[in-house]
């Protein structure tokens, strides 16, 4: 088709967007480093589009485009898959003398061409791949990655785990599967061998597979285990990881993992083996000072905190046991790695949770007394209670 560049000078008129496609990402990209002003009108933007809105880098209207907003344009564009939607749009703009482009077919008055100097767009996760395993992150759905979406949007099978946020499986398209494959202690939905064989014969079926799995894959998540076995079957994967629960339920416990005064790293450990013995080096964990993250908490307040103590750590090291982290269910309780323990038996705590010891665990309190507007007397004792 042959063309113009035209190349247009900002001024105060908008370009308006109806609808929150994700085929709005070009135009707006085009239209930021053009330096025009973007107008989005959609009743229910998808996430991505939300940091755009919160950060005012866009004048969003929760509603659909009217003939008002049209004719204060200078440009149109339709982001959205309803044929209903950009039929309206496009009978507005006709109206009003203004340019159209339809960003999901790419027809129009008009086009948007990169420059050449401009990267190319990610590549759709799908590319070459039969299976995704996914990282969900530890409980809140906001803390699932761009590229996990983007995956997670695309795929005809979900093979999600206990700890997976339900609003992440309502990202998946319509007609995608959606099944649970969870493992509680003593009850696998199941067994690994017989996942890692149904996830081969979804792939070899031409289906688009993606293993959800909480936290990160890679972290005590068994993905490697899963990635080893697919690529010896020849099914073609990519991993995206997640953000694993040591870290994103000290973030929002506000537990620094590490810090400048109190300990130059973190160790991630878990409480229970292979046939469930715990082979750890224990003197040189507590001769690192560093901080321990320890999954499967429960467990490691009967296993490993006595072993810690009977090994030369001071009894009362700051402790901490975050249960449900990251989640509107969230508790924090404190103490230290003596007296957590008995804490934890009182209030009933149960899994999921992350044990957290080290000298960090005294920022918490902290941090939120200066939020309180005071800061804590290092004269007063502060005896450790739980923390909601």
């Amino acid at each position: 088709m042959a063309g113009l560049n035209i190349q247009l000078n900002a001024d105060e008129r908008p370009a308006v967007i109806g609808g929150g496609d994700r085929a709005a990402a070009r135009p707006l990209a085009a239209l930021a480093r053009a330096g025009l002003t973007v107008r989005l009108c959609c009743a229910d933007p998808e996430p991505w589009l939300r940091d755009l809105i919160e950060s005012r880098a866009i004048d969003w209207r929760p509603r659909p485009a009217t003939a008002a907003d049209v004719a204060a344009a200078r440009l149109v564009i339709a982001a959205s898959a309803e044929p209903a939607c950009v039929r309206d749009l496009r009978r507005l703009a006709t109206d009003a003398g203004r340019p159209f482009h339809d960003a999901v077919t790419g027809g129009g008055d008009f086009v948007f061409e990169p420059p050449e100097s401009t990267p190319a767009a990610r590549d759709d996760p799908w590319q070459h791949v039969q299976v995704c395993l996914v990282g969900a992150g530890p409980g809140d759905p906001g803390l699932l990655t761009l590229d996990g979406e983007r995956a997670l949007r695309g795929a005809d099978v979900v093979l999600y785990d206990r700890l997976v946020s339900p609003r992440l499986l309502s990202w998946a398209p319509a007609h995608a599967e959606r099944v649970f494959v969870g493992k509680r202690r003593g009850h696998h939905h199941y067994r690994q061998a017989e996942l890692n064989r149904h996830m081969i014969a979804l792939a070899r079926a031409g289906r688009r597979v993606l293993r959800l799995k909480g936290g990160d894959p890679f972290v005590f998540g068994r993905g490697g285990e899963e990635l080893v076995e697919l690529a010896a079957a020849g099914v073609a994967t990519r991993a995206i990881p997640g953000i694993t629960a040591g870290s994103g339920c000290a973030t929002y416990a506000d537990i620094p993992l590490t810090h400048r005064d109190h300990a130059a790293g973190c160790e991630f450990l878990t409480a229970h083996g292979q046939a469930g013995e715990m082979r750890h080096d224990w003197a040189a964990l507590v001769r690192s000072r560093h901080t321990l993250v320890i999954y499967m908490g429960v467990m490691a307040l009967t296993n490993l905190c006595p072993a810690l103590v009977a090994h030369g750590m001071d009894p009362d090291t700051p402790a901490a046991l975050i249960e449900r982290g990251t989640t509107p269910e969230q508790r924090v309780l404190t103490g230290s790695v003596t007296s957590l323990p008995a804490t934890a038996r009182r209030h009933t705590v149960t899994s999921p949770a992350v044990l957290i010891v080290g000298s960090v665990v005294s920022l918490r309190e902290t941090v939120r007394a200066a939020r309180r507007g005071r800061l804590p007397d290092p004269a007063v004792d502060h005896p450790p209670v739980p923390r909601a």
